[in-house]
């Protein structure tokens, strides 16, 4: 995939791609600020604050019976080995999140990925990259920020079957346009079959 696509396209295939054949990969809920179990101070405590409540966060999900590992030094925490791929609506993973609620804090701005400015040309060849998806199959992609970046909410929910074989084609075709190229014809033999 295109280095410049972007978080957002690249997170909607990689969605695509977890769900191509039926299987979904189960992805933590998106973490709140609400009962937070440890509070977090500026600087390099919070960064601390943040790998402990991490730590909290997986022993509790291995109270709820999920091997979770331990979180590596800035706090990720791996947990789709450890519940096997199941969906986040499984009742079982669903009561572990619950059970699990006062640790689920957001990522500190000092471990938030930050991207690098997109030039001119860059914000340009993402305008048309939306224009191309929408005129590929993908009729409410939205278009860039006025920073380049893509919407965080872009992605709205899960993709049906259909959803995902259009989006496959349409990331094929449209890619080519990011680097300021034209669109071209998708490959069959690289779209979802399951």
């Amino acid at each position: 995939m295109n280095r410049a696509l972007g978080a957002g396209a690249t997170l909607a295939l990689v969605l695509m791609l977890a769900t191509a054949c039926g299987g979904e990969a189960e992805t933590p809920p998106v973490a709140t600020a609400g009962g937070a179990s440890t509070s977090a101070s500026p600087g390099t405590d919070a960064v601390a604050a943040y790998v402990e409540n991490q730590r909290q966060l997986a022993k509790c999900l291995r109270e709820q019976g999920f091997d979770v590992p331990d979180p590596d030094a800035k706090g990720h925490l791996d947990v789709g080995p450890a519940m096997g791929g199941r969906k986040k609506t499984d009742p079982k993973v669903q009561a572990a999140w619950n059970a699990c609620e006062a640790f689920r804090v957001p990522v500190p701005d000092e471990l938030q990925e930050k991207p690098e400015p997109v030039t001119p040309e860059q914000l340009a060849n993402r305008r048309e990259y939306a224009k191309c998806m929408r005129a590929n199959g993908m009729p409410a992609w939205p278009d860039p920020l006025p920073d380049g970046n893509w919407p965080p909410d872009m992605l709205g929910g899960e993709l049906t079957p259909q959803e995902q074989a259009a989006n496959q084609a349409a990331l094929q075709i449209c890619d080519p346009v990011l680097d300021g190229r034209p669109p071209t014809t998708p490959n069959p033999n690289d779209l979802p079959k399951g």
